[in-house]
């Protein structure tokens, strides 16, 4: 047995609402996208919207590491997400972290390197 591909499924009440904010917050592109479900391909990671849910927020796991905490922050909250926790210094993880919330109710983390 060989697994050929990896995915993260977030579901969400508005499958177009949901890839629209993606769209925006992270400049993710769909490889396949429709009313039901929409596929994102980013630094060979698939992240799937999958209808069926309500707004109602869950955890997901899901965490995207960028170079600007702060610009991702206000990117998240310009696309209609929410920062649900600012960012925090983790000096034993290396990183910087905040927890945002997209359209749909999905939480998921922000994490910038710290500089070495």
């Amino acid at each position: 047995m060989k697994v050929t591909k990896t995915y993260f499924m977030l579901m969400a009440a508005d499958v177009a609402r949901g890839a629209s904010f993606y769209k925006k917050a992270f400049g993710l592109k769909p490889g396949y996208e429709s009313p039901e479900c929409t596929y994102f391909m980013q630094n060979g990671t698939t992240v799937a919207l999958h209808g069926g849910a309500d707004t109602t927020e869950r955890d997901t796991g899901l965490g995207f590491y960028v170079d600007d905490i702060e610009a991702a922050c206000a990117a998240v909250a310009s696309a209609g997400g929410k920062v649900m926790k600012r960012r925090e210094a983790r000096p034993g993880e290396g990183i910087t972290l905040a927890t945002a919330v997209d359209t749909e109710g999905n939480r998921f983390s922000i994490a910038q390197p710290e500089a070495h």
